[in-house]
């Protein structure tokens, strides 16, 4: 992995915010997206159709795989 070029903007807490917090953001969008299609939205009487829920199952493996990804590399 080539490190970043040290730059002030790296020590701004919009920067470490982002840099920080993107992959547990994207994790919980996902738990909540799938929450959503598996129960909630049957139980609040709108569901969501197919098409939707298969993008959402998707994008939820794509997160976890780039995750595990990540550990196995000893990146995350």
């Amino acid at each position: 992995m080539i490190p970043l070029p040290d730059h002030p903007i790296r020590n701004h807490w919009a920067w470490q915010a982002f840099d920080r917090l993107w992959r547990p953001t994207a994790g919980w969008v996902t738990v909540f997206g799938v929450a959503y299609a598996a129960g909630i939205g049957h139980a609040i009487g709108k569901p969501m159709n197919e098409g939707y829920l298969a993008v959402w199952l998707t994008f939820a493996a794509a997160v976890i795989g780039i995750k595990s990804w990540e550990k196995l590399k000893g990146v995350a």
